[in-house]
């Protein structure tokens, strides 16, 4: 299961308890993938999803919705129904400027989940830092709303259409807070310590690596001088410390100079 199901279902496992939230998670599916005619649609990639979208919409518009997949074999699932109520709500997106109002605290949250569930994919943070949305001509106006909270979203254009995407770790952590996707949110947190942690214990192994390959070629170079030095019998001519270090040297040709002070006496 990937890791973007795994929050889906996570959603779909913990019921709205208000039915203003219930309500709002329904409008924010509607909102993602919501289409109006003869009946209200909603296209999704998930059974379990169009089934949880099903019963909030039998609840909230009394009605019995319908669940069917398209004939072309993909994965989609179409959840239909009858509603003057949900048509009007798709039919005002374009036009009004609030087409979705909070009745409580959560509500903005449960609005956010149900964006989510219909149009949202979620990337493993082991692999990216990646949230898109796919709700095409109202790209706009999602990131309008995302903007209202303090989130800086972007639009990409597919040939599936166009997609409002994060790619930046700490927008996606913020959208995860708002829309109570507490796992996920934590999941990219410990992602970017332990991503962080991985860089700086290779900075460190890398210096310390550079650090004694210097060390090497420093040593490599001074035995040269001194070794040419001996065969010339010239380090005799040296000051005493001088030809004492010299010989300590060519004893112990790859020691760092600390390490040479070191077995110096004295």
């Amino acid at each position: 299961m990937s890791f973007s199901s795994e929050q889906k279902e996570n959603i779909v496992s913990q019921s709205c308890r208000s039915s203003c939230c219930r309500r709002a998670l329904l409008q924010g599916a509607l909102f993602a993938k919501g289409n109006s005619g003869e009946t209200v649609s909603i296209v999704v990639e998930k059974r379990y999803v169009a089934e949880f979208l099903s019963k909030i919409a039998s609840e909230i518009y009394n009605v019995t919705p319908n669940i069917s997949t398209f004939q072309d074999g993909g994965r989609r699932i179409a959840l239909s129904f009858k509603s003057k109520s949900a048509a009007k709500y798709i039919a005002n997106i374009s036009h009004a400027s609030d087409y979705f109002l909070a009745k409580c605290d959560l509500c903005t949250s449960s609005f956010l989940k149900g964006v989510f569930l219909a149009a949202g994919r979620i990337s493993d943070p082991k692999k990216q830092y990646s949230l898109e949305f796919s709700v095409g001509e109202r790209s706009e106006l999602l990131v309008s709303f995302l903007e209202t909270l303090g989130l800086t979203p972007r639009i990409s254009e597919k040939q599936s259409g166009r997609v409002v995407y994060f790619k930046n770790s700490s927008d996606i952590e913020d959208f995860c807070g708002f829309a109570g996707l507490n796992k996920a949110m934590f999941s990219f947190m410990d992602a970017k310590v332990e991503g962080e942690l991985r860089k700086n214990a290779m900075r460190v192994a890398n210096c310390e690596t550079n650090n004694i390959e210097k060390a090497v070629v420093a040593a490599r170079r001074q035995l040269s001088v001194i070794q040419a030095l001996d065969k010339s019998n010239l380090l005799s001519f040296l000051p005493e410390e001088l030809e004492a270090t010299a010989r300590l040297r060519m004893k112990y040709a790859d020691l760092s100079l600390a390490q040479l002070a070191a077995v110096s006496v004295p």
